[in-house]
């Protein structure tokens, strides 16, 4: 890989899955009761960790002083990040919070397991096995780590209690889990769950998402009027929906190492629309609507990280879903009340703003493609 391809890479900060399971005290055969115990899997990205990056402000580690350590530590084998990740469990155990009651957990590193040769181009997932003893009386745990880790999907996992019970929550950069009963119900009410999920899909588009910025920006620029505008939206709203709702449901698998490249080319393709046609013409509605479908499996990928709420799954994947059409909101509404107006002359505006700016976002959307082709 050339040194070129290797510092354009853009790895996307995606919030760590922590799954977590208790076992209660128990006797053993020499009549002695064994402890119970707090058993903690969490998939995270490594990597941000040994580079020492704060995942709570930066949503691309290419925007980090740190990116060029994170690059080489990406490049590494699955064997030799595992034991990098080892050497410093001691520093990476300090970042951990966890409570049973209000007695301080000491937790101890079980195992590491990193996904072995995956695209350079897209975040590695490495799965640390955790576990602290908990004392019979303790009731409840409370769990969380340091806010330069980033945000954190806590998911309670029991064999015992109906999903409905169990935990799931969206916990902020250094904040702590509502305390999680080790036995009865501990489930988050229903509006935490639709809150949660709503503020990762607009995370997902701002700011995290500039390939999906971009293409929706690519929309505007075509015709910053509304009804056109109103049409291209639509289309690509109704579009990403369909396929986030198959891929999240197991309708639909297709692999990332396929979709970030075409989600890259589709915004080449609506930046070259642009400058070549002034109207809005069915051919370009039907090539709107074809990679509205392909930015659905995007989204689809995210969720895939983080997983749904098992219990409330279509209220949180529905509410995921509205967070990415606020987030679609919250870039267009500035961009019209800039740009909206002076749409009005028509001459003008696509020959000072809409051309210049259609011909920034292929080019960006270029050096996506050729990073995401070429590096993985």
């Amino acid at each position: 890989m050339s040194a070129m391809s290797m510092s354009a890479i853009a790895h996307e900060i995606r919030p760590a899955v922590a799954d977590l399971s208790m076992t209660s005290a128990s006797p053993s055969a020499d009549e002695k009761t064994l402890p119970g115990r707090l058993s903690i899997t969490i998939d995270l990205n490594a990597e941000l960790f040994l580079a020492g990056l704060d995942a709570s402000l930066v949503s691309d580690t290419d925007d980090a002083p740190q990116g060029k350590d994170y690059d080489a530590l990406r490049a590494l084998a699955a064997n030799q990040l595992a034991q990098k990740f080892t050497n410093q469990w001691l520093d990476f155990e300090k970042a951990l919070t966890g409570l049973a009651d209000d007695r301080p957990l000491s937790f101890q590193l079980d195992s590491i397991q990193v996904e072995d040769n995956p695209a350079v181009t897209l975040p590695r997932s490495s799965k640390i096995q955790i576990s602290a003893p908990l004392a019979p009386n303790e009731a409840n745990i409370r769990f969380g780590w340091n806010a330069a880790l980033g945000p954190l999907v806590i998911r309670q996992q029991s064999q015992t209690e109906k999903p409905e019970n169990l935990y799931t929550a969206y916990v902020e950069p250094g904040a702590i889990s509502a305390p999680i009963k080790r036995q009865g119900v501990t489930a988050q009410p229903v509006l935490t769950i639709m809150l949660d999920y709503a503020k990762i899909g607009f995370v997902h588009i701002v700011p995290k998402g500039l390939d999906h910025i971009l293409f929706v920006l690519g929309l505007f620029f075509y015709a910053a009027r509304w009804r056109p505008l109103l049409g291209q939206v639509t289309l690509f709203t109704l579009a990403h929906t369909t396929t986030l709702m198959l891929a999240s449901t197991g309708h639909i698998v297709v692999s990332p190492n396929l979709v970030e490249p075409l989600i890259a080319a589709s915004i080449i393709y609506v930046a070259f629309e642009n400058l070549r046609s002034e109207r809005l013409l069915a051919g370009r509605l039907v090539v709107v609507f074809a990679f509205g479908l392909l930015h659905g499996l995007g989204f689809a990928s995210v969720l895939g990280d983080i997983g749904l709420a098992d219990d409330q799954f279509m209220i949180s994947l529905i509410s995921f879903n509205i967070g990415v059409e606020l987030g679609q909101l919250a870039v267009l509404v500035p961009a019209f009340l800039l740009f909206g107006v002076a749409a009005g002359n028509a001459l003008w505006y696509r020959r000072l703003i809409a051309i210049p700016a259609s011909y920034l976002i292929g080019a960006i959307g270029m050096w996506m493609l050729i990073t995401r082709v070429f590096s993985g």
